[in-house]
């Protein structure tokens, strides 16, 4: 069995049993907070990797690590998971979970690039104008990128808004070249 469909099977399970027990919203919240960790953490990620270390000490472990931040349901995920020795799948599993989630709420990804981080009001009136232009629920990312010079560009799933000083300089340059 290939490492997405391990990942997607886990995920599926967790995502059913939550939301039978009406418990989407705090183990979306551990799972963005598992895959955080385990993506960002080099002693978590190599915690899940190395397969020298037994799964019964990595289930310990992982346990204390997040035992007071997690709901007892994601702690019983993750120690099924390390019990079955698919510790190594437990971010795409968190991935694929929150996938999952933001499809059942509505939410769409909306990521807007510019040259300097936006201050809070403009992020605000951003994910506004997206909502309304989507009739959806937004969850705004930001990303940084000064060769953009000034300006924004806006990605909603497969459409983009480029509104950038280096997208109208390459649209001048490509009109004078014609």
């Amino acid at each position: 069995m290939s490492t997405g469909q391990i990942a997607v099977r886990y995920a599926k399970a967790l995502f059913l049993y939550a939301k039978g027990k009406e418990l989407l919203d705090p183990v979306r919240a551990d799972m963005e907070l598992l895959l955080h960790a385990s993506t960002r953490i080099p002693d978590i990620r190599q915690l899940l990797e190395i397969p020298i270390i037994n799964s019964s000490k990595k289930a310990t472990v992982l346990h204390e690590i997040f035992k007071s931040r997690m709901s007892q349901p994601s702690l019983d995920f993750i120690r099924m998971a390390t019990r079955n020795k698919r510790e190594e799948y437990l971010p795409g599993m968190a991935r694929y979970f929150i996938q999952l989630f933001k499809e059942e709420k509505g939410i769409q990804v909306a990521t807007v690039t510019s040259a300097i981080a936006l201050d809070v009001e403009s992020g605000n009136q951003i994910r506004e104008m997206v909502r309304e232009a989507f009739r959806s629920e937004i969850e705004l990312q930001q990303e940084v990128r000064e060769d953009l010079i000034g300006g924004f560009v806006l990605r909603v799933e497969n459409k983009q808004l480029d509104a950038s000083v280096k997208g109208k300089l390459a649209n001048i340059k490509k009109e004078l070249q014609k």
